[in-house]
């Protein structure tokens, strides 16, 4: 039976009812924080490694003994472009529109006012979540990897601190070591990063096997010796923390965000930002690049090509045959861990 509405009945309309999910961007904004645009479309950084030299013994008449130059590696990084677009008929202004009453004084205008506000939010999640997608390649593997129409190449940011465990060193089988990985892990990050991790982001099964570790519950339970505790609550952006480790002085968290993997676009799947099977263990402190070069787009009213040196370029223009509005997008983002080995990645299982 057709869903009538009879006008002559009183009625109320509850609130409407979005079924969007929510934009988490919690690696984006916790360790990519230093935010800059670029003037050019092309970013060049110059990463400095710094060094353990230690000032020489001399002898008094001898004066002073010159410390090497610092070396420096100067890196050019090309943003790629994101792209979005929404095309908008004139005839989705004319209705009514979710949330308006059956007789809803709004005119056409404001509809469409309050229609492009939308639609331009729903350009912008869509950036927003291709940033944090960035970013987790970025942590994950030390590259990202830039494929889509046209384009297909790779940025590596030579990340080394890389572990993969194998045979029974994996977490969950007989020779694992827990509590001894993740000590030797922060030790490695120190030497080779010059920085003190506080935090391991956990992928779903590396969680199980570090929370059901016979050998951290044993130190848990002993009462002469505070080895951390479990006491997971959840937190804004997607995160849920989980608890403590005192021997490694970490504390242990999970990211719940998943992406929409269309590698094959026939059989689009879900995957998660952080692997199943990996952790990172990363300082909050890191204050990573985030580079936006320059964007651009063609005014058809002026004739002239507009640019602007911004994380967003946001505008719209009229297409004929038929009539339509299309909005549009476009930004050229990339973060950029500059920070070389302050970080690190294992795969545990």
């Amino acid at each position: 039976m057709p869903n009538q509405i009879d006008i002559y009945q009183p009625r109320y309309l509850a609130e409407v009812v979005r079924s969007a999910p929510p934009v988490h961007t919690f690696l984006r904004d916790t360790f990519f924080t230093n935010v800059k645009t670029f003037p050019t479309k092309e970013v060049d950084i110059d990463i400095v490694k710094g060094d353990r030299e230690m000032a020489a013994f001399v002898h008094p008449k001898l004066g002073a003994e010159t410390l090497e130059t610092e070396g420096y590696e100067t890196k050019s990084y090309k943003p790629p472009m994101v792209n979005p677009d929404i095309v908008t008929t004139a005839e989705n202004y004319m209705n009514r529109m979710p949330g308006d009453t059956l007789y809803s004084e709004r005119t056409p205008a404001q509809r469409a006012a309050e229609q492009l506000v939308r639609e331009y939010q729903r350009l912008d999640d869509s950036i927003s979540r291709r940033e944090e997608w960035m970013c987790a390649q970025a942590l994950t593997t030390g590259a990202i990897h830039i494929k889509g129409k046209a384009v297909d190449e790779e940025i590596d940011f030579g990340l080394t601190n890389k572990v993969v465990l194998t045979d029974t060193a994996r977490w969950g089988e007989s020779g694992a070591d827990i509590s001894g990985n993740l000590e030797d892990w922060t030790d490695m990050v120190y030497t080779n990063g010059f920085a003190n991790v506080d935090r391991i982001i956990c992928g779903r099964t590396a969680l199980k096997l570090l929370k059901n570790d016979k050998g951290i519950l044993e130190k848990m339970d002993n009462r002469r010796y505070q080895a951390g505790e479990f006491n997971a609550r959840n937190l804004p952006n997607g995160v849920r923390y989980h608890g403590y480790l005192t021997d490694s002085g970490l504390e242990v968290y999970s990211y719940k965000e998943v992406y929409v993997d269309r590698t094959n676009p026939e059989r689009p799947t879900i995957k998660r930002l952080i692997p199943d099977n990996m952790i990172v263990m990363i300082s909050p402190d890191v204050n990573f690049m985030r580079a936006y070069g320059l964007s651009s787009y063609f005014d058809e009213g002026s004739k002239q090509l507009v640019t602007a040196e911004t994380a967003r370029l946001l505008h719209s223009y009229i297409a004929h045959k038929p009539e339509r509005r299309l909005l549009e997008a476009c930004a050229r983002p990339l973060p950029i861990p500059d920070k070389v080995d302050s970080w690190l990645v294992a795969t545990v299982c």
